[in-house]
Parts: C-alpha cells; structure tokens; sequence
C-alpha cells in the first residue's frame, strides 16, 4: 500500500526548513511527494483563511489585509518547488500529476477570490482606506489586494462566479496539457547522421557534440540531432539545405501534429479566455488582461507595435534583398527561404565585417561568462556573490548555488540556482527565471526573509574535451536571465506579492533587457572574454566590430518581435467564432508583420509565452520595456557604466517591485521623462535629424 506522505514526518515538502535560512529541500522533490503535500498545503491554507473571515473582530488592515498577505506559507512553498522541477527536472511521472495539482491550486484560488464573507472584510478595510494611516506600501498592498478580488470575480453575481470558475480551472488544465505537448513533441524528434559529409561547414565543436548525443544514445559512429537544445549551429552553419530544411520544418512544427497536436487546445484556449473576459465586462481578454498595465488598453498596445511594424518593415525588407542578392552572388540561390534566411545572412555579417561568428566563441566559456556575469553586477549594485558547494540540496547536480549578500551591511540578501545545461525531455525549452521565495515578511512581526532565486537555461553541456562554448546570443541570453534575478535578488520591502519581479506585466523586461547592453561593452567583456585554451582576452578589434555589428540585422529582429506582438494582440481581440483556423489566423498577420510566409507547422502550437506561460495579451511588453531600458542605458553610456550615483538610483528601481508605480521608477532613474526613440536611435533606425519627431510620436506610458 502507498503511503499517504501528508505529514511532515512522512514527507520531507511539509517540513518545517531546517536548512540555513530556510533553504528548500530540493535534492526530496520526489513525484510521490507532491499531490499529497500539496493537498496537505490546500488544507492548512483553508484553515488560515477561515480564521480570517470568521474573525469575530471588526475589518481592520492588519486582521485581514496583512493576515491574506501572510496566509498558505506552506502550500506556497511546496507549490513553488514543484514549479520550478516541473519545468526544469520533469519526467512522464510527474507530468501525469500536473493537470491534477494545477486544477487543484486554481480551485482553491477560486475558492478564495469569490469569497463573499472574505471579500466583505476585504473591502470594508478598502472603504476606510483615506482614514487609515498606513504607509505608502500599506496603502498599495491594500489598493492590490482590492483589487485582485474585483479583477478575479468578487464583484460577480453567483450564478457569474460558478461560470468564472469552471473556465478558470479549464484553462488551467489545458495550459499544462498545451505545455506538456510542446515538451513531449519537441523530445520526439531525432535525425541520425550517418555521413560526417552530411554536416559540412559546421563547426567542429557542434559536430562533437552531436557525436557525444549519438554515443550516449548507444550510436557510435554517428552523430545525433534533436531540437533541445535547438539546432541553430545546422541553420546557420551547415552547407546541406535539405538537412537544414528539414530541421527548420521539424522546429516550426513542434505539436502542429499527430499525438501531441496543440491545434485543438490553442483554439480552446482562446475560446475560454474570450469568455472570461465576457463574464467580467470587457470586450475581449486583452482588454481584460492589460486593465492593469502600463500601457492600460488594446489601444495603447496596438499604436506601439503599428509604430514599430512602420519603422522595421520596410528597413526589414531592404535587409532582406541584401540577403538574398547575396545567396544568388555566393551560390546562384535564386529563391531564399526561411531555412535559408539564417545561413546566408550570417555569412554576409561575417563577409562585411571580415569576422567568423565562430571566432568569438572560444571567448565565451559558460563558466567564464558566469563569472563576468557575477563581476559585473557586483560592480554595478555593490553586491557580493559567493559559490558554496555542498550546502544547499538542489534538484541536479548540474545546479550552482551562490550567496548574495550586501556590500554596504554584510548582510545576505539572497540564494540564487543556476541551471545551465539542456535535459532532452525533462526540461522545458528556452531560458528563465522563476522565485522559490519572494522577498518579504514570513508573518506579521516576523523575519524580512530573502529571496531564493533560479536562472534556467538550455545550453549543450561540456564534452569530454570542450567547455561549454556560447554565442554572442547565448552570452546575452544569460545577462537577461541575470538581469530578472537581479530583480528578485535586490528586493526589499515587507510584503512578497509586492516584491521582486511583481510588477506591471509590460515593465518586467526592463531590469532583464536593461542587464544585456553590459554584455558588450569593452570594459565588462574585459572581465571574462578569454579565450578557453591560451587565455588571451578578447582583442578590441572583435570588440569593435561586436559593436559595430550591433545594428546589422536589427531592423529583422526588430520586426520579428513586432509579428510576435501583432499575432499575440490579434489571438486576444478577435472574436474566436469568427477564428476559421489557427493557420489562417496566423496568416493574416504574417502577411502584414513577416518578410517571409509561413511555410511549415503554425508557431501558435509551440508559442508557450502565449498558452503557457503567462504573457497572453502581453507579449507586446518585450518591445514596450525595451524602448525603456534602451532609454536608461544611455545614463550609464554618459556617465560612465559604474558610476556610483546612477547605478544606486538604478539599484532602487530594481528593489522597489510593485510597491511604487513603474512609471515613477523611470522617471526617478532618469531624472526626466523617457525618451522613447531611444530604441530606434541605437537600433540605428532612426536618422538623428529625426529624433525630434519621432519623440513626440512614440507611444508614451499613460499617468497611472
């Protein structure tokens, strides 16, 4: 007989940390532990919210405000371990149980924001606010805390709320099912190369490490192709078209068919998120999803990405004959294709700055860069990170652990993971942070805890005789990801539903994207840039002409990020009943917002930050951040990367989260309203006779 494992005795997740500082038992994540725990974690959390509501004393902040805030510790807890092994350490075991747990918190969050006794105490505290002396961050948990209940259904008649409900814990199952799909299809796929000929032009170090796949997969003598991590050295480097074909094909049709076809599942996601946003008033669900944003409306959203769809298209489309004058030049390739598109284009950045992409390489080490990475953002916030080994359990001995402590106090102010390497169908694809524990207070009175922070990422592992060598993408893949722990690790404040990256969904990317403009600057690549074998440092000629290859292909990028936006808003402002196909809705825009057709599987079936992963209605939020940071970045270029006064007023904005409006946070960095041509200025898109101009067009952040 299994044993039930809902108690602490029985079950490690339900103890109480005895770890230094509470450091969360990873190396326990056992799939038999979770389902128990977290029912176990649902009762407990029951109980702390029924000793709230049926408090016999009169609403007050502190009995019901604040006793929210610090209410279902420990589901918290066991929720967010098996977030993060979910995503970064899964197996078909533990998928099985996903949909279950994911169904199970939904209910109970549910259960709490249509609570009609709870949401009375809620708001009679919200009704008295002007007579309450509370702080500012009082004064915003209290606003927040309103305000979720009203924006999740509290205000909803009964018959309303059963309705919200079900289609909240529908949506739920179904962007696990969707998660789990992408996962599973991209797993699936394998090419076995017979013929080293097959993979010529690519450089040696990718052909070792598809050997090394082949080999651990028992096929020596061959090499092996899958898609995590993806395949971009066989896109950009190898000579063979068809191999480079199918590859692309088989990336863009990741759960586009068969067993794990995602069509289905996208197409009733949108449905049942158009119903919610019916049910709570709005006209569809990107209004409903950016009421609490910076830039407030559909509108809003839809001037920033038309803005940018006229300035990156038509420089998009000259870069794109330059492209392929240069393919019919090289090879007499009269029709370039999307598979093409990589291959050719970086060959022509190499050709016009007389520089092979694969020289750089050999200057970025994994572990170097980790190192630089480190070096850099204890220059530039006064911080101290430190490697323990051994001292806090984690989930694969692939992860790193570092104390971060405070230069100014000596004090600890965060423990961060670093999970670097792919796990072909236990990991999810792509590049993240997430929290195991936010900043803040663990009850009333109590200890302001740190922040336990992860990185996770997807880079091929060493082979026997290389180190992990990354791209100038990958080095500043891991600045960004950097950059959102910063923003977890500065945190201060009292209230963790406050802290960290719990901020305007459309101002999340600014610490992320903002880190990635060190990662280019001579005197920060001085610190970790050296060649693996002679340690040599990089040589300012390639510096040089990192910069100067800076604006290339930005103006295709640029756009490729635009379509990104233009298909996010367009899934979230069309009416799904008149949805024929996610083919033809995808389509649509394409024609409008890509250089090239869509030529294999629809994106929308593999887009996990759209169907599961938070950025519905918000992927827009990649540009609008980044026209910001772009903004905030030319301080530090005036006055120097590490001026002290600069960075301590960068470091606020970093600490602050949500407890003070996004807008405030820049504008207080700045010292000045934003300049939001910027972007365009350093995309070198924008002639400088046109600043002006294009200043006063761009979309400004609405006054909160």
């Amino acid at each position: 007989m299994t044993p039930p494992f809902d108690d602490a005795a029985s079950n490690p997740l339900l103890a109480t940390p005895t770890l230094p500082y509470g450091a969360l038992p990873l190396d326990q994540l056992k799939t038999e532990y979770f389902l128990p725990a977290i029912k176990a974690g649902i009762a407990a959390a029951e109980k702390d919210i029924a000793a709230i509501k049926n408090n016999p004393a009169a609403p007050t902040f502190e009995n019901t405000i604040e006793a929210l805030e610090f209410s279902g510790k420990l589901l918290g807890r066991v929720a967010n371990m098996f977030s993060c092994v979910a995503g970064a350490n899964s197996d078909d075991a533990l998928r099985d149980i996903q949909p279950e747990i994911s169904i199970l918190l939904t209910k109970y969050g549910n259960a709490i924001m249509m609570d009609d006794a709870l949401f009375k105490r809620v708001k009679a505290v919200y009704d008295q606010r002007a007579a309450l002396q509370l702080t500012d961050e009082q004064q915003t948990l209290l606003k927040e805390t309103y305000k979720g209940f009203v924006d999740n259904g509290a205000l909803l008649s009964p018959a309303e709320k059963k309705d919200m409900a079900e289609v909240s814990e529908k949506l739920s199952e179904l962007s696990t099912l969707y998660q789990n799909n992408a996962l599973k299809s991209t797993d699936a796929y394998e090419k076995i190369i017979d013929d080293e000929k097959d993979l010529d032009g690519l450089p040696e170090r990718a052909k070792n490490d598809y050997r090394e796949t082949a080999e651990e997969a028992g096929l020596k003598g061959k090499w092996l192709i899958k898609l995590s991590p993806p395949p971009t050295d066989i896109l950009e480097s190898c000579k063979n078209r068809v191999l480079r074909e199918e590859l692309w094909r088989a990336s863009n049709n990741v759960a586009a068919s068969g067993k794990y076809d995602n069509h289905p599942v996208v197409l009733e996601i949108v449905k049942l998120r158009q119903r919610q946003a019916e049910i709570m008033g709005y006209k569809n669900f990107a209004a409903y999803r950016l009421d609490d944003t910076m830039a407030k409306t559909p509108e809003a959203v839809m001037d920033l990405l038309e803005k940018n769809l006229s300035v990156y298209k038509p420089a998009a489309e000259k870069f794109l004959d330059k492209v392929k004058a240069y393919a019919q030049k090289e090879d007499g390739l009269a029709d370039l294709k999307p598979w093409d598109y990589a291959y050719y284009s970086r060959k022509l950045k190499e050709e016009t700055f007389k520089l092979e992409l694969e020289e750089l390489r050999p200057y970025f080490d994994l572990e170097k860069v980790l190192d630089g990475v480190r070096i850099h953002a204890e220059k530039l916030f006064n911080i101290k990170m430190t490697e323990v080994k051994g001292k806090y359990p984690v989930y694969h001995p692939d992860v790193k652990t570092f104390e971060v402590t405070d230069n100014k106090t000596g004090k600890m102010i965060g423990l961060f993971y670093g999970d670097y390497y792919a796990r072909a169908g236990a990991k999810n694809s792509g590049a993240w942070m997430d929290e195991l524990r936010k900043r803040g207070l663990e009850k009333a009175g109590g200890e302001n805890a740190f922040a336990f922070v992860f990185n996770v990422c997807n880079f091929a592992k060493p082979t026997k005789d290389k180190p992990t060598l990354l791209s100038l993408d990958d080095v500043r893949t891991t600045f960004h990801e950097f950059g959102h722990a910063l923003h977890a690790l500065l945190a201060e404040g009292n209230y963790p539903s406050l802290t960290g990256t719990s901020v305007k969904h459309d101002f999340v990317e600014v610490p992320s994207q903002l880190l990635e403009n060190w990662g280019k600057e001579k005197e920060v690549l001085d610190t970790f840039a050296r060649h693996h074998e002679t340690g040599q440092p990089l040589p300012e000629a390639l510096i040089k002409k990192i910069n100067d290859m800076e604006t290339f292909d930005a103006s295709y990028a640029g756009l490729r990020q635009t379509f990104f936006g233009l298909l996010d808003m367009k899934w979230h402002t069309t009416d799904p009943k008149t949805i024929k196909s996610v083919e033809a809705l995808e389509d649509e825009v394409a024609a409008r917002a890509s250089v090239f057709p869509r030529l294999a599987g629809p994106m929308s079936t593999h887009f996990g930050h759209l169907f599961s992963g938070g950025y519905a209605a918000g992927y827009y939020g990649y540009k609008w951040a980044e026209a910001l940071e772009a903004d905030i970045f030319t301080l530090f270029k005036k006055n120097g990367l590490y001026d002290r006064e600069t960075a301590d007023r960068l470091r606020v904005l970093y600490s602050k989260g949500g407890a003070v409006e996004a807008e405030k946070l820049v504008e207080d960095t700045l010292q000045r309203k934003p300049d939001l041509s910027a972007l365009h200025r350093r995309e070198g898109l924008l002639p400088p006779e046109d600043d002006k101009k294009a200043a006063k067009a761009a979309p400004k952040p609405p006054k909160p």
